[in-house]
């Protein structure tokens, strides 16, 4: 297999950078061929990967050396092409995609998961999402998609200057914590209307609307607690009319999936869905921005091979 990292320096402010320093005379101790590519602007890890897919048919590893962000961009670029594998050595904040796909949770053992898995010619295949928003026609997530509440808090944190300086003490997580109290006093919940396979529902008030390809977003919450990634459904999950001090407890429960057994809480399973809100409201993907107001997602089951992953129970 031809074997690609991609690497963003600015994860958790330089992390991704130090821990491949790490990992970098391990591959060249063992002899193992490779390439490295470092990403210096939103938008390249795509470019990149679309470019590997295209330019050799033979089966192909990219590993992103970061978190959900690089994912995502790998994902987009290449996650649906045959013969390539995505794998990632964790080093960001979130890092639901390897919850999410059972990768292991530190950066050698990743490594050595997927030195083993390339040896031993082991991918296994999960369900790639695809969305279309206002800002991204044609798009790809690996984790999650949805819009509203949550989504606005992910944008809020992303475009912080206080992320990258708590980055530096391992501590970017307590900025969404920060903005989940700050803007829940001043967030205005909307009306949604959401088709599930060409049934039709609507709410008032919803506080948010995610649609997941495995349990977790937000960086270890369990948003959707009976989602496999290989079962070839979404998981629709919607918030609707809930007092604010109620939305706290739900981010509290969330984390063991407790909220779904909240009467507020509605979830779906399908194949398409789309959500329309009565206000332009954020729209996220894999908790990158994804533009505004409508968006529509669906499965391509199978479609995503995975490299370095177990299966669920």
């Amino acid at each position: 297999m031809n074997l690609y990292f991609m690497i963003n320096p600015a994860a958790k402010n330089g992390r991704s950078v130090s821990i491949w320093k790490q990992l970098q005379p391990l591959l060249d101790r063992e002899g193992i061929a490779y390439q490295a590519y470092w990403t210096s602007r939103k938008g390249e890890g795509k470019e990149i990967a679309r470019r590997i897919g295209e330019e050799s048919a033979e089966p192909t590893v990219i590993a992103a050396v970061r978190g959900d962000g690089t994912v995502h961009e790998v994902v987009n670029g290449a996650g649906s092409f045959p013969h390539v594998a995505i794998g990632c050595i964790p080093a960001g904040t979130g890092n639901d995609f390897v919850r999410g796909f059972r990768l292991a949770r530190t950066s050698k053992q990743a490594l050595q998961r997927l030195l083993s898995d390339v040896r031993l010619g082991r991918v296994l295949s999960f369900d790639l999402g695809r969305f279309a928003s206002s800002a991204v026609p044609d798009g790809a997530f690996a984790n999650s998609i949805g819009c509203g509440f949550d989504a606005h808090i992910a944008r809020m944190a992303n475009r912080s200057k206080w992320k990258g300086r708590l980055n530096r003490f391992g501590l970017g997580s307590f900025i969404y914590v920060f903005y989940l109290v700050r803007e829940l006093f001043r967030y205005q919940p909307v009306d949604l209307d959401i088709c599930v396979d060409g049934q039709n529902y609507s709410f008032l008030k919803a506080w948010l609307a995610t649609v997941s390809n495995h349990p977790y977003y937000g960086g270890g919450m369990r948003i959707a607690p009976s989602v496999r990634a290989d079962d070839g459904l979404l998981h629709v999950t919607v918030v609707g009319p809930m007092p604010r001090w109620k939305i706290l407890a739900l981010f509290l429960t969330v984390f063991w999936g407790g909220h779904v057994r909240m009467k507020e809480v509605c979830v779906f399973t399908g194949r398409n869905v789309h959500i329309r809100p009565a206000a332009p409201v954020p729209v996220h993907a894999d908790g990158e921005e994804a533009g505004v107001g409508e968006v529509s997602a669906w499965i391509e089951a199978k479609r995503m091979r995975v490299i370095g992953a177990e299966l669920g129970e």
